[in-house]
């Protein structure tokens, strides 16, 4: 009987789980890299086993055969490695790689060759065999293997398609650096061999706002392209006249540069992906085509594009992690909003799943085994939507957490975020968080501070360990645009900047290198009209995982110091807090119960002010001065010594700003 007599990891893991969720028993995933356990080994080492290529214990080689080459096959950068002993022979006596067999990672997901073939394959430690069994030459993977991702991008589909193509363009020996377009300058990629551009439309054909200074400075450059190999990915909108102009305008221009188009461009509707997935395999493999001196293997092209299949790779990146889960049957209700017929609903979809499947990977079924129209992100932060209510990112959140119902009738209600403007089905628009993000002002503006010379000559500012772990944890959120929907408030308060902008703010407030102008303006913005102040229940955030319960301690804090500021006067100090307490405790609000309640017996003592104001006509209330009077003359004061003038239900957050905004208008 055929059995597994060891198992390595070879360098490039990029600890995506998968290979513990097939083989949990083999394989346990450090922050590094992905180890072998003590317990399968026969040297009880715990490590990659690479170097030391122990064999596994007793008959676990056997026992766990399906699962190890799960595992290997579910790789995404194939770096599972295995030897089998077709002959039966122990595992003790395969002691030297001469003696071993290589799994290559199976079929076209991989493009490597079946389990069995020798290590002739293997180079640099890599299978470099495609999935057709043509050999790629060693000398072609030597060298420069950078590769530019230059993106322009307005509402963030560029980049986070551009996430996911980095990670792809590691299966073809590719070393991808990732460069958003505001950032770079025409010498950053004048010098390169590889430039892969993603850029979107802005508007009528306009450029995004972070490429419109990296294209301008462009179209004046005289700089000779002619060793820069480019593809282009555009991404648009049909129903605007100037579809994909964006890309159209890159890619015309890199050509008349004297630059050699090795991939003609894509045009990704508002739909993007599966225009994307298509093109991405072989524009990638076209660039890995390029050897060290910029020559074009056009031959290899094949070979390099079946190495990188996203179909398999992207689900296998994206896996939610977790041990396997029983398959379950379940009903989807996911929200359909088409934008050229205007129209919206609901439509339900039957399936039967593994549990530990993730959300953004269910979805990827119904697409491609149901319903091909249906529009979502399938990773990264932009992956963010509402499962029964809850706003997750789809790409890391499991099933079997988020179904409702007994275990004969599970359902599932899969919607937008709340707060952003859907732009199809599942995907929303985040321009309304980065308008506010850039309505805040939200950059460091540095003050002067003391530096350090390094021994290359360079000067560097210096900060303390403590005040550095500090600031990465203020606003540390996997997705800003995910956190802006934890907000009860911000559907209804159009001015309210949003939890995620707010926390930034005071980031940046809390950072000693902001300049002393910077922060009396960050403290001027979150008191402002749409400040922290327009958020209602910070308790709301604070439901929405650990992530969440940070967020809103973060945000509790930046309150407190607001308070302290103000001495816990003017305009939000004491009115804010009790009338907190007023609306929780009662759930209406009403001119009995909020003056009693800010004021009280001894309150009207520590405001002496406005209490004089009251005397003298100018009410509180805004209703007659003579029932304003009754309540300073007949203790205790104000209770039920006024009528209730106003009396109003607040059950709902927005309610309560609304009302709460009105009443401190008043004061």
């Amino acid at each position: 009987m055929a059995q597994i007599t060891m198992v390595w990891i070879e360098e490039g893991c990029i600890t995506c789980d998968a290979c513990e969720e097939a083989a949990p028993d083999v394989f346990h995933v450090q922050d590094d890299s992905c180890f072998i356990r003590p317990e399968v080994r026969l040297d009880g080492g715990f490590n990659t086993n690479e170097d030391s290529k122990s064999g596994l214990s007793g008959s676990l080689g056997a026992d766990l055969f399906d699962d190890i080459i799960d595992a290997a096959e579910g790789c995404p950068v194939d770096v599972i490695k295995y030897a089998t002993d077709e002959d039966g022979t122990s595992a003790e006596a395969t002691d030297s790689a001469e003696n071993t067999t290589a799994a290559a990672d199976a079929g076209s997901s991989a493009g490597g060759g079946s389990a069995g073939d020798s290590l002739d394959g293997v180079v640099g430690g890599e299978d470099t065999s495609d999935a057709g069994g043509m050999e790629i030459p060693p000398e072609l993977l030597e060298g420069d293997r950078q590769v530019m991702i230059l993106v322009g991008s307005q509402s963030g589909n560029c980049e986070s398609l551009a996430d996911m193509t980095a990670k792809l363009a590691g299966l073809g020996h590719l070393n991808a650096e990732i460069k958003l377009m505001d950032s770079a300058t025409v010498d950053d990629f004048s010098a390169r061999s590889r430039l892969l551009i993603i850029c979107s439309t802005w508007g009528e054909g306009e450029m995004p706002d972070n490429a419109q200074t990296l294209w301008d400075a462009t179209v004046a450059s005289k700089v000779d392209l002619s060793g820069l190999n480019f593809t282009v990915c555009a991404l648009g909108d049909t129903t605007y006249e100037f579809y994909c102009q964006s890309g159209k305008d890159w890619d015309s221009r890199l050509e008349e540069m004297g630059a050699r188009r090795v991939y003609e461009r894509v045009d990704c509707d508002v739909d993007y992906e599966p225009a994307w997935k298509s093109w991405v395999a072989n524009a990638l493999g076209s660039l890995a085509s390029i050897d060290e001196v910029g020559n074009f293997n056009e031959n290899m092209v094949g070979s390099f594009s079946e190495m990188i299949i996203p179909s398999k790779k992207a689900a296998t990146i994206a896996s939610a992690a977790g041990v396997v889960q029983p398959e379950i049957s379940v009903s989807v209700k996911i929200f359909r909003y088409d934008p050229v017929l205007s129209e919206q609903g609901w439509d339900t979809y039957a399936c039967t799943v593994p549990g530990h499947l993730s959300i953004a990977q269910l979805l990827t079924s119904i697409q491609e085994t149901q319903d091909g129209s249906l529009s979502f992100r399938p990773s990264g932060v932009l992956s963010g939507i509402s499962v029964n209510g809850r706003p997750i990112l789809a790409d890391s959140c499991r099933v079997v957490d988020f179904v409702c119902g007994d275990s004969d009738s599970l359902t599932m209600s899969i919607e937008p975020l709340p707060g952003h403007d859907v732009i199809r089905d599942l995907v929303v628009a985040t321009d309304s968080y980065e308008n506010r993000r850039l309505s805040a002002n939200s950059w460091a503006r540095s003050a002067d501070r003391v530096g350090h010379r390094t021994m290359q000559g360079v000067v560097m500012g210096t900060m303390d360990t403590t005040t550095s772990i500090m600031l990465h944890g203020v606003a540390a959120m996997s997705s800003p645009q995910l956190a802006q929907s934890w907000s009860d408030s911000l559907p209804y308060d159009g001015r309210y900047l949003g939890p995620a902008v707010c926390a930034q703010l005071w980031r940046r407030y809390l950072d000693p290198r902001s300049s002393e102008k910077a922060r009396n303006q960050i403290i001027k913005t979150l008191e402002s009209e749409g400040g922290l102040w327009n958020e209602t229940d910070l308790a709301a955030i604070g439901r929405h995982g650990a992530e969440g319960h940070a967020l809103a301690n973060t945000l509790y804090e930046c309150r407190a110091e607001l308070l302290r500021l103000n001495k816990f006067t003017g305009k939000h100090g004491r009115h804010v807090k009790w009338f907190s307490r007023t609306v929780k405790m009662f759930g209406d609000v009403n001119e009995t119960i909020l003056p009693a309640m800010v004021s009280g017996p001894f309150g009207m003592i520590a405001n002496g002010r406005q209490v004089l104001r009251m005397m003298t006509g100018f009410t509180r209330t805004g209703g007659p001065m003579l029932r304003d009077k009754q309540a300073l003359f007949m203790p205790p004061a104000s209770i039920g010594k006024m009528p209730p003038l106003m009396k109003l239900p607040a059950r709902n957050h927005h309610e309560v700003v609304a009302i709460f905004n009105e009443l401190d208008k008043r004061f």
